[in-house]
Formats: C-alpha cells, sequence, structure tokens
C-alpha cells in the first residue's frame, strides 16, 4: 500500500510499505480523507520530542472498513468510519476521577502505520471505545472533524460556558472558528473573534461571531473591554499556541473570568504573569487538551444535526501524493482545514 512517510523535517516520501495485518479484535480500515492537524504541520516543519521517524502521521481518519479480527462485534465490513486516536483506560486514578484525557494508558492504543496512509489498523482498544458509524447525512469529509471538534468541546465544557456569557476567542485559524461555533451553540450572548487574517475573520463573522478584531490593525484587548461594559469577557480561549498570545488572552478576562489556553506551546516555554492578577481578579487560568471517548461521539451526532457547519471550514483538498504541499498552505495559514483524499 501507499503511505506517506516522515523522515525529518521537511522530508516526507510517499513510499510502498507492507499493509497492517489485522489481529484478534482488531479492524482494517481503508482511508478516504484524513484531515492535518497542527501537531502535524509542527511535526513536520520543526520536529516532535515524541515522534521519531521514519513515522507516518496523520490521526484525523475517516473510512471504510474492510476487514474485522475475530471477536468484532458491532463493526462490520463495509461500515462508513470515523475513528479516535486514542481512549481512555477507564480503570487508572484519572479515568476514575472522569479526567479521562489525563488518562495514564491514554496512548496505549493506535492506528498503524498512521492516517496518511491508503490502510490503517485500529487497535482493538479503539475498537471498543473509539470507533464509530458516520451517519448517512454526513459525508467522510465532514467526518474528518470530528477529532479536533471533539477537542474543542471538551475545551468549552471545561470552561462551562454559560447562556448570555460572553466569550473572547484569540485565534482565526479552524479551531478558534471551531470554538466559536460552539460557544454560539451553547448559548453565549457575544462573541468575539481576535485574529490577523481579514479573510479569516470574513469567514467568523459568517459563522456568527458579533465581533472581529484584526490584531494588526486595533489592539483586541482594548476592543473586548469596550465590547463587554469595561469588564472584560466571562470567558477566554486561546487558540493559538503563542506565549503573546497567552498574556493578551489573560488581559482579555473579567474578574472571576476563566482563561482557556488550548494550544500547545514549544517545549520550555515560560508565561510570565502577575500573581496578584489571579489572586485579586479571582481570575481561572486552565488549559486542556486532547478529548474523551464521550467528547469524541458527541462531536460527531453535532455534526449530523448540521448545526455546526464543517464544511464552511474545509478550503483545501489533496491527495496523498501532495502531502507536502498541503503541509504547506497549513503552515503557511492559506487557508483553513485541509484535507488529504486518498
Amino acid at each position: 500500500m501507499k503511505a506517506a512517510v516522515y523522515y525529518g523535517l521537511k522530508d516526507v516520501r510517499l513510499e510502498e510499505v507492507e499493509a497492517p495485518r489485522v489481529r484478534d479484535g482488531e479492524i482494517l480500515v481503508k482511508v478516504y480523507v484524513c484531515g492535518i492537524c497542527a501537531t502535524d504541520v509542527k511535526t513536520v516543519v520543526r520536529g516532535h520530542p515524541l515522534i521519531k521517524p521514519p513515522a507516518v502521521l496523520g490521526h484525523e481518519v475517516t473510512g471504510e472498513i474492510v476487514k474485522t479480527g475475530k471477536n468484532v462485534t458491532g463493526h462490520k465490513k463495509g461500515d462508513r468510519v470515523v475513528i479516535a486516536p486514542y481512549v481512555p483506560c477507564s480503570a487508572c486514578y484519572y479515568c476514575l476521577h472522569e479526567q479521562y484525557t489525563l488518562c495514564s494508558r491514554l496512548f496505549e492504543g493506535t492506528l498503524v502505520p498512521g492516517g496518511f496512509a491508503e490502510f490503517v489498523k485500529v487497535s482493538s482498544n479503539i475498537v471498543e471505545k473509539g470507533i464509530l458509524e458516520i451517519p448517512g447525512n454526513v459525508s467522510y469529509e465532514e467526518a474528518a472533524l470530528t477529532e479536533p471538534l471533539a477537542c474543542c468541546l471538551h475545551g468549552m465544557e471545561e470552561c462551562k460556558v454559560k447562556v448570555c456569557d460572553s466569550v473572547a476567542i484569540v485565534g482565526d485559524g479552524p479551531i478558534g472558528l471551531m470554538h466559536l461555533q460552539l460557544a454560539n451553540l451553547m448559548g453565549a450572548g457575544k462573541t468575539i473573534v481576535s485574529g490577523q487574517l481579514d479573510e479569516r475573520l470574513k469567514v467568523a463573522r459568517e459563522l456568527g461571531a458579533d465581533v472581529t478584531v484584526n490584531e494588526t490593525m486595533e489592539d483586541p484587548v482594548k476592543k473586548v473591554i469596550q465590547e463587554t461594559g469595561d469588564r472584560g469577557a466571562d470567558v477566554v480561549i486561546v487558540a493559538v499556541g503563542s506565549l503573546l498570545a497567552a498574556e493578551q488572552g489573560i488581559r482579555l478576562a473579567r474578574k472571576g473570568g476563566v482563561v482557556n489556553l488550548f494550544g500547545g506551546y514549544p517545549a520550555g516555554s515560560e508565561l510570565k504573569i502577575d500573581p496578584n492578577l489571579i489572586h485579586y481578579s479571582e481570575l481561572t487560568i486552565t488549559g486542556t487538551f486532547g478529548f474523551s471517548h464521550t467528547n469524541f461521539s458527541k462531536a460527531l451526532q453535532l455534526i449530523g444535526t448540521k448545526k455546526f457547519d464543517a464544511n464552511r471550514l474545509i478550503t483545501h483538498k489533496f491527495n496523498l501524493d501532495e502531502i507536502l504541499t498541503a503541509i504547506d498552505i497549513s503552515a503557511n495559514r492559506k487557508g483553513l482545514k485541509v484535507l488529504l483524499i486518498i
């Protein structure tokens, strides 16, 4: 089978590799679509401490089941499915405290070799809790957004967004725009999106943002304060892995507000903050990573309702042999969500 193999910085080659063999409890899926995640981009462009080449990247996978191992129930050949790249064990300390994204064994199951390939093997634990049939009214392309949407859903639920809350989102990329749609669906009274690209901010307005701010032309802190009765936002989502964005996000929140540092940051990053700001303003600064299996299921259901507009976020589609072009488009923010059609 063909796969895009990562060998190092900006070195990805389309090669013939051996197709994975299915064992008891496992499933083989023919990949139709795989989304490109910011983690994939960062790995190819800058490297990743946990990913050692050669490796096949890609984890936002949809496709068709072509083979099932013994003892697989609930799934059959021909099913259209979306696959969670990991699931919690449900038995460790963190799972017993319902903190599933902190599971001690979160990455024990995996996709082999990875989504940038014609076929992937799904481990038995993911088959049990993390492979879902795609509703008939949802395309493979739409379903490929299930994983990133599940991550955003986890973040929004942890922030406990309430009806009529003001929500400020730092970042106009696909993740920021997913948070925007979720905030509106959760009943936010006012949504404010700040970013740097007019074309993305235009999409934000089309998706329901009440206010948009181009940071290159206007101070987002002053704008958010002005738009929230001189208080600041009830909830702030920092959907960019930038220390400057994190510092800015903290200044956007009202007294007693919540700030979610949603984006990942380069190793060794240090954020300086006046602790009195947290103490006297009773500010909650939190972070969320990944998703639970329940978030994953809810995200797919939400896409199926069509109340979440997945298609508006999909701007580019490439074939597997165009992987480096797709990575470049994502890295240089030339669109929103980029998909590989395999």
